[in-house]
């Protein structure tokens, strides 16, 4: 696993008081939120609320997920400088690519994956206040992100996709949200066709993953999973 492809979120320990048959003085690892301005060609368009790592990566899967880019422009480049993030487009479309057909897993590979998030996160287990998401593929980990939003997980998966051109056309999302129907439409957007979570879907969610093609498997454990759309993509 290379360690560049794992990017962390930040906690820092504050005071509080603890009361348990009794008042206490204590620290507690509480995971750090930012607020960054963004601009896409100039103009301020949003505010990002987020972990502070990575902020450029999330910026660009922002603008490429809720779909800024005007059409007939593509992405020309992303800084960070005056506390915000700036991006730029340039005149073109974005390069379409055909996908081959998904070479289906075991289900002892996707539940292999089931104790996958748990294994990386430090500030998940520290702060309990962080997301978790990894596209994977066999045994390699392609990337790794948190953040305190589980859509910004999924933005700063798109921004690591685009600027790193990531093949995601045979990998699996491992998440740790639940999945709203919100969820999916990111996904499709990633190109993404396997997504597998700890948590639930709703049933908006299901339904959009069926409408997608996206095979959905919830309830993901070392042990176990739910299988709720096309699961052609895993052999029983």
């Amino acid at each position: 696993m290379n360690q560049n492809d794992l990017h962390f979120s930040s906690c820092r320990e504050l005071p509080y008081i603890d009361y348990y048959q009794g008042a206490a003085a204590k620290k507690q690892s509480i995971a750090v939120e930012v607020m960054t301005p963004l601009y896409l060609d100039g103009q301020r368009i949003s505010t990002l609320i987020s972990s502070p790592e990575d902020i450029d990566v999330l910026a660009v899967g922002y603008c490429l997920a809720e779909e800024k880019i005007p059409a007939g422009r593509k992405l020309a480049g992303v800084c960070l400088h005056d506390g915000a993030a700036w991006v730029t487009t340039e005149t073109g479309t974005a390069r379409a690519v055909e996908k081959p057909p998904f070479v289906p897993i075991t289900a002892e590979k996707l539940c292999s994956y089931g104790g996958l998030l748990d294994s990386l996160s430090t500030a998940h287990h520290a702060s309990h206040g962080v997301h978790e998401g990894a596209l994977v593929q066999g045994d390699e980990v392609l990337v790794y992100t948190e953040d305190i939003g589980r859509h910004n997980v999924l933005d700063r998966l798109r921004g690591f996709v685009e600027l790193q051109h990531i093949d995601v056309s045979q990998a699996v999302l491992v998440f740790s949200g639940r999945v709203p129907q919100s969820v999916i439409k990111k996904i499709h957007g990633l190109g993404v066709r396997f997504l597998a979570s700890r948590a639930l879907p709703t049933s908006l969610g299901v339904s959009l993953a069926e409408q997608y093609q996206i095979t959905l498997a919830c309830g993901l454990r070392p042990d176990s999973f739910k299988i709720f759309a096309h699961p052609e993509r895993i052999l029983l």
